[in-house]
């Protein structure tokens, strides 16, 4: 198999929570990376595509290094020690991706086929792709079938050149009218995750991408700030604490300052910036 493997974890977080889940997803991802064949990881907070979930996407080289972060102990007992702060089900879903990807936005959608209706849900989607073909920002799609030792299900990943392009999609009558088509052909929940961009901080608002160095351009405006902020409070405050657990504290109170007060405020301030 070529390219890598991800795994898509949607969890639901109790209200009032939220600040201890990010501290806790910051803390998760950190000791993922330490394992063989870590590639990446990014953290979605909840939007439209999953409005009630906090997904976060672990990106490994193989199934096999994939597979054994997932079965150790140190990632269990991690999970353990979030559970009381979680509500429902917790949702992971495998993904096979090809060796290129290179698309600014995707949204993996992943579903089991009923026995014998394989075919007619690939009829089905090189259809919808017919369609798509003439959609604003439409890039590619690729149907992916199960993989002997990740995944049972079907996987279809849709690329856009834009979120506001992908959105239109999600919301447009074509989309409606393909789910009723497949629904028929589908056992079980189907699973839906966007993938990419900069962990949701840039709302899908905009009627063009907004280019990546731009949004690297606003990140730093609230960025610089808030880690100068926060170094200056870290030596009046704790000033003997140790270097490992001073970059850890700043790193989890910054990325919670970005998520939740300053990134929202900048980019309505840079709206139209962003746009053109």
């Amino acid at each position: 198999m070529s390219g890598s493997v991800s795994v898509v974890v949607a969890r639901r977080v109790r209200d009032g929570a939220e600040g201890a889940f990010v501290q806790w997803a910051t803390r998760i991802i950190a000791e993922a990376a330490r394992a063989p064949g870590f590639l990446g990881a990014e953290l979605q907070r909840p939007d439209q595509a999953h409005p009630d979930a906090w997904v976060t996407v672990y990106r490994f080289a193989t199934a096999e290094e994939l597979a054994a972060w997932r079965s150790s102990e140190r990632r269990a007992a991690l999970i353990d020690e979030i559970a009381p702060s979680l509500q429902g089900t917790v949702k992971e879903q495998l993904v096979a991706e090809p060796a290129r990807s290179d698309t600014p936005v995707t949204v993996v959608m992943s579903q089991q086929i009923r026995r014998g209706r394989a075919r007619d849900f690939e009829a089905a989607h090189d259809g919808v792709v017919t369609k798509l073909s003439a959609f604003p920002g439409f890039l590619r799609s690729e149907l992916i079938p199960p993989v002997d030792g990740v995944s049972g299900d079907h996987v279809i990943v849709f690329a856009f050149d834009a979120r506001a392009n992908l959105d239109r999609w999600l919301e447009s009558d074509e989309r409606r009218s393909w789910l009723e088509q497949v629904t028929p052909l589908i056992e079980g929940d189907r699973k839906m995750n966007v993938v990419g961009g900069f962990a949701g901080w840039f709302r899908a608002t905009d009627d063009a991408h907004t280019p990546k160095w731009k949004q690297a351009t606003a990140v730093l405006l609230a960025l610089f700030p808030t880690a100068l902020t926060l170094s200056l409070l870290r030596q009046a405050l704790l000033p003997d604490l140790a270097l490992v657990p001073s970059v850890f504290l700043s790193n989890v109170l910054g990325v919670a300052v970005l998520t939740w007060l300053l990134m929202p405020w900048v980019t309505r301030a840079l709206g139209p910036w962003l746009k053109h």
